[in-house]
């Protein structure tokens, strides 16, 4: 059997951005990498200063994290990252999709 061509093969692909989803005061999320230091972003629109918290993954690249009463409250937008690299980012870094508070 030949080898592929190079034009036969499909571009390299960059690491799979994680997934999060926040309910109230706990955040959730999938797809980083195990047993690592997770820096959750919490961002506020009319505030130029971010908060950020650090939790661990589980053996499975899963993220729980309860989050502080104050750290929800009002507005916010939270991202979250593994600290794996994206050149394509103007941190450097690979973060998760921006969600905001679930509540219900």
């Amino acid at each position: 059997m030949a080898s592929p061509l190079p034009g036969d093969r499909p571009p390299p692909q960059g690491p799979s951005a994680p997934t999060i989803e926040a309910r109230g005061n706990v955040v959730t999320g999938y797809g980083f990498l195990p047993d690592q230091t997770i820096t959750l972003r919490i961002s506020r629109p009319d505030d130029d200063i971010s908060d950020y918290l650090a939790y661990t993954t589980d053996r499975f690249g899963r993220l729980r994290a309860e989050l502080p009463a104050s750290a929800a409250d009002g507005t916010v937008y939270i991202a979250a990252t593994d600290h794996r690299p994206d050149p394509d980012d103007a941190c450097g870094r690979l973060w998760s999709n921006t969600c905001t508070p679930f509540r219900g």
